[in-house]
C-alpha cells in the first residue's frame, strides 16, 4: 500500500481543482466542459456554478478531500 503524505495529496487536490473548466465560443453556441470527465453544459447565460460533473470526476474527488481537510 502507497503512504503519500497529507501535504502531497492536498496539493493534488488543489491542481485538480484549480480551473478544470474549459469555455468554448465561435459560430457555434457557446459551452462549459471539463478536462477530465468531458461533461458539458451548453447553451447562452450559464456561468461556471452552473455545471454539473460526471460522478466519477477527479474533480469531486478533489473536492472531498479539500472539503475534510484543515485547510
Amino acid at each position: 500500500m502507497c503512504n503519500f503524505s497529507k501535504e502531497d495529496v492536498l496539493t493534488l487536490a488543489r491542481a485538480v481543482i484549480a480551473g478544470p473548466l474549459k469555455y468554448i465560443d465561435g459560430d457555434f453556441p457557446p459551452s462549459f466542459f471539463c478536462e477530465y470527465c468531458n461533461a458539458e453544459l451548453k447553451g447562452y447565460g450559464f456561468d461556471e456554478n452552473d455545471f454539473k460533473h460526471e460522478v466519477n470526476c477527479p474533480v469531486l474527488v478533489a473536492q472531498d478531500i479539500l472539503s475534510g481537510s484543515e485547510t
